[in-house]
């Protein structure tokens, strides 16, 4: 448990630091499935279910886009999906590190507090 303490602690620091981009991303989608919504005539909520599925790159088929300009927003929807998951793998990438280079000291002390000596 220890370590997923760590680790999230690292993680959500890193995504703090970067959370202006991660709103503008969100901006970004929720003003495309706005448009889409508008353009093809569907609900807010299939607008916004068709726009977050593709931006995940998850593209369950259920829902398609109705003209050529919703198909562009959802290229665009793609690209900015592969950004934003770009950016959740990197902080938690970075996270792991740190939070293996925090275990490991943490574990360093605890080794030097007991006496004990591995080598």
């Amino acid at each position: 448990m220890r370590d997923f303490i760590f680790f999230a602690g690292h993680f959500f620091s890193h995504l703090h630091f970067v959370r202006g981009v991660f709103l503008t991303l969100l901006l970004f989608l929720l003003a495309l499935a706005l448009i889409i919504s508008l353009i093809d005539d569907i609900s807010l909520a299939d607008a916004l279910y068709l726009v977050f599925i593709t931006a995940l790159t998850v593209g369950y088929g259920d829902l398609t886009p109705g003209s050529g300009a919703t198909r562009i927003a959802c290229v665009l929807a793609g690209f900015v999906g592969v950004i934003f998951v770009g950016l959740v793998v990197a902080a938690s990438t970075r996270a792991l590190r740190e939070a293996y280079e925090e275990k490991k000291a943490f574990l360093e002390r605890e080794r030097q507090k007991t006496g004990r000596s591995d080598t």
